[in-house]
Parts: structure tokens; C-alpha cells; sequence
């Protein structure tokens, strides 16, 4: 689960039309989503607030062997008055990461250049401190002890990251005062150039395959249209991303590449709008984007999947994936690790599963002589209000019940048998993420298992001990 001002920052992204999707950072988050979750090792409290429509704070304490914590505060020159802030009213899969339905790259000096209103006001900026408090046993130290000027705390370091979107591509700059540290990354999405003949672009919305009710200004559609095109006709992406890092300091290096097959099928299936309980910022250019790039006459009957490769040459690590959605409720994902060089190797495995409100079976019974008997003693109460409300009335509340038992579960096993589960929810107003990890140690319990089917077992034929770790996250928002 996300902690409260990560998902702010996500949702200052999404006012402000980034794309995430766009960096070779997040090349593999889909299956980092499912396959490399952590669990809450200790009990954690989160307690967070939104206080204005620029400003929010969070308060962080965990307790387990130690007392730890943190102190946050975050403020943006753009409203967040439309961000749910609530822990009983944000959408749970805002703050759960899973997987990611990857979008169509957009440049956004296009949709500027289409629709000038979008780019007035001030540029937009987000602030973001966070003071962690030391644990007990630094405190102790700092303390009981005078602690020479050599060995005392580290010296402070400066992070620079610079990322500039370009649509068909990306690139990241970083540098760091910690070893000097440089680093460049690079991103590049084949297939998004404009045909050799340019057909006539389109004027009205209805011959985007959207809906006609919906005003978008024609400057962004006959803009949008070279994208609406290239979305229909080949609804998936490729990229291919790398990653340079160097130390003059140390003369360390740091390389890696990868390539990413993405599936576009979420935004060209037909999907209920009814059902959908998150929506850009209204008036941005995601929201006119969203209604353009969403149509309704193309049909897609495969499952929406993803498929990466990287590839670290330095120290010879190999890794592919492979995720799938087969139900907006599932998510499968598998990876292969392998080093050339020593010719080891891991597979893991990973499921992401959502359930909703339980339907309580029907009362309505019919005996044997045809007689219909109703053992629902409160039918009619709701017969007599049915018509208080109106359909959009009771579409909100059914969506707010769907909101308030929507829960995911997220299990991984490797084949050294190390396995890790996660439960994330609501009780009552409350958001708690419970996980649990178990791995095979050796008799003396002095590591994990060989990855290999007779490594669970001992010299003796008795079988391996296990060890683990459980923990609780709670977290409460206002």
C-alpha cells in the first residue's frame, strides 16, 4: 500500500498530465507490482491529513523491538481539491500497486500547442520534506557516549533527478554529491512517428469513437488524431530503455538495458463506464485525452499483458517477465532470473487478486404447492423507498459499498520455496495492509535453502526448519 504522500504526489502527477509509464524507471513496474511487494515487517501507524486544497501532513510510528518514525509535509500549487483524502473514500486500487494498464506516450507541447488554455497559470510545483526520526539505539549513542568527529554521522548529500518527456521519448539526468555520482537514463517508444501520408484529420469527437456528448475543442481532437490512429491501428507499444551510472570517485560503473512489449487493449475494449470509480482531474488534458484515446467501436478479445527484458552486461544478470490480466480482478506474473556468468538461476511466480462486496443470496423462496414466499423482512421498507432515490443516486451508493469491501490479495512463491503474502482493506474507516513472509533455513538456521528440490531436506532425510515474519500497517486519513 502506498503511504499517504507517495499517493498524493501520484495524484499531483496525474493533474499535471505526467506519464509515469513513459521512464525507464518504471520499465518493469507491472511485475515489481506482484512479484516484489513488501510486507510490513513490524506495526506501523500512519496517520495523514490533507488540510488544505495545497497542503498536507503526515505522521508516521512504528513499534516492534524499536521505536521509529517519521514527520512529512507536502505542499502544491495545484489543487488538490478533487484528490480523495479520506481513507473511507480513496479508491483502493489508487493506493494499492498493481498492474499498470501502460498509456499511449503523449507529447504534452502538443496538447499545449492544440489547446493554449491548458499551459496558463503558474508552472506547476510540489514540495516535499520528510524528517525521519533515529531509533533508540542511535539516540543512545549520541547520548552515553562522546563519538570522535571521524566516526560521527555521515556527511549530507544532494540528489539531483531531471526528467524530461518528450513523447516518443524520455530521458533522465542524475546526479548526487554522495561519490559524485552521474547517471543517465533513456527511454524510446518505436512505432509513434507520423505515417508517410497524413490523412484528413477528424473534426468531431463521434468520428473518434467516442461519445458526442462529451465537448472537446477541435483544436484537441484534429491534435489527438495521429494518436487516436496509431492506437487503433496497433494497439500495443514497444520500448527499449538504458541506464548509465558512473563514480569518478571509486571509477565504479553501472549499466543496464531493457526492452518492454505492452498490450494497449484497456483503452480500446469497451470497458462499463459505470463501473469505472476513477476519473482525471476534470478540465485538465487528461481528462480530454482520457475521452479521446477511449473509444468504443474497436473491439480487442486478448488479454492485456506485458513482457520485459533486461539486461545488467557488467555483472552478467538476465531477467525476463511476464504478466497478464486475465479478469479486471486478476493478475497473474512469472519472472526468470539468470546469471550467465555463474549460470544460477530463480523463478518466481505471483498472483494479484481483488474481491468485492459479497451478494447476499436471494430470500425469495417458491414452495411446493407455487406459492412465492418473501423471508426478507425488510422488502418493504425498500419498496417504499425505491423511489426516493434516482438511478445516479443509487449508482453512488452502490459504488460506495463496492468501495468499502474491495480488498486484494498478493501471494509470491520462488522455487527455493520462500514465500510471501499480502492482504490490504478497510475495517471500518480504517486502511490495514497485513503480510506475512516464510522462508527454509538450514538445521543451524544460518541462511535460505538452496534453490533446489533436495535442499529441503537434511542430511538425515528430516525435513528443513522455517522461519518468517509478520506485520501490521494501519493507516488513517482525514
Amino acid at each position: 500500500m502506498l503511504p499517504f504522500m507517495d499517493y498524493v504526489i501520484r495524484e499531483f502527477g496525474a493533474a499535471t498530465d505526467w506519464n509515469y509509464d513513459n521512464s525507464y524507471s518504471f520499465l518493469t513496474a507491472t511485475s515489481d507490482a506482484i512479484l516484489s511487494f513488501q510486507t510490513p515487517n513490524s506495526a506501523t501507524l500512519h496517520v495523514s491529513s490533507l488540510a488544505s486544497n495545497n497542503f498536507a501532513n503526515s505522521y508516521t510510528l512504528g513499534a516492534l523491538g524499536q521505536l521509529d518514525g517519521s514527520i512529512s509535509y507536502l505542499y502544491s500549487n495545484v489543487s488538490l481539491a478533487d484528490v480523495p483524502s479520506q481513507s473511507p473514500s480513496i479508491p483502493l486500487r489508487r493506493l494499492v500497486e498493481g498492474y499498470r494498464d501502460v498509456c499511449l506516450p503523449v507529447k504534452l507541447e502538443e496538447l499545449w500547442r492544440a489547446v493554449p488554455a491548458l499551459k496558463e497559470g503558474r508552472k506547476p510545483t510540489l514540495l516535499h520534506a520528510t524528517l525521519a526520526l533515529p531509533p533508540p539505539s542511535a539516540l543512545t549513542a549520541f547520548t552515553s557516549i562522546a563519538i570522535p568527529a571521524a566516526t560521527g554521522a555521515p556527511p549530507a548529500s544532494v540528489l539531483a533527478h531531471v526528467q524530461h518527456d518528450g513523447g516518443r521519448y524520455s530521458i533522465e539526468g542524475l546526479a548526487s554529491t554522495d561519490n559524485a555520482l552521474l547517471g543517465v537514463r533513456g527511454l524510446w517508444n518505436f512505432g509513434m512517428g507520423k505515417p508517410v501520408k497524413e490523412p484528413d484529420s477528424v473534426s468531431t469527437l463521434a468520428e473518434l469513437g467516442g461519445s458526442p456528448d462529451i465537448p472537446i475543442p477541435p483544436q484537441l481532437v484534429d491534435g489527438l488524431s495521429p494518436y487516436y490512429r496509431r492506437l487503433k491501428s496497433k494497439p500495443s507499444l514497444l520500448s527499449a530503455g538504458a541506464e548509465f551510472y558512473y563514480t569518478p570517485y571509486s571509477h565504479v560503473i553501472g549499466l543496464s538495458t531493457g526492452l518492454r512489449f505492452a498490450t494497449l487493449a484497456s483503452h480500446i475494449t469497451p470497458t462499463d463506464n459505470k463501473k469505472r470509480s476513477s476519473k482525471p482531474f476534470a478540465g485538465t488534458s487528461a481528462a480530454l485525452t482520457s475521452a479521446l484515446l477511449a473509444p468504443a467501436n474497436v473491439s480487442q478479445s486478448s488479454f492485456p499483458y506485458t513482457m520485459t527484458l533486461t539486461l545488467n552486461p557488467i555483472i552478467g544478470a538476465l531477467a525476463s517477465t511476464y504478466s497478464v490480466k486475465p479478469t479486471s480482478n486478476l493478475a497473474l506474473s512469472s519472472r526468470f532470473d539468470f546469471n550467465v556468468y555463474s549460470w544460477e538461476s530463480q523463478y518466481t511466480l505471483g498472483a494479484e487478486i481483488w474481491r468485492g462486496r459479497k451478494l447476499h443470496a436471494s430470500k425469495i423462496r417458491v414452495l411446493e404447492d407455487g406459492t412465492v414466499v418473501n423471508e426478507d423482512n425488510l422488502a418493504w421498507i425498500r419498496n417504499r423507498t425505491k423511489d426516493w432515490f434516482t438511478p445516479e443516486e443509487r449508482a453512488l451508493k452502490d459504488e460506495r459499498l463496492e468501495r468499502e469491501h474491495e480488498n486484494v490479495v498478493k501471494v509470491r512463491v520462488d522455487d527455493g520455496w520462500n514465500i510471501s503474502a499480502l492482504w490490504t482493506g478497510r475495517i471500518k474507516s480504517l486502511l490495514v495492509s497485513a503480510g506475512v513472509t516464510v522462508s527454509p533455513v538450514d538445521g543451524g538456521g544460518g541462511g535460505i535453502l538452496k534453490r533446489n528440490p533436495s535442499a529441503m531436506l537434511d542430511e538425515d532425510g528430516r525435513r528443513k526448519r522455517w522461519t518468517g515474519k509478520v506485520g501490521v500497517s494501519i493507516a488513517y486519513s482525514t
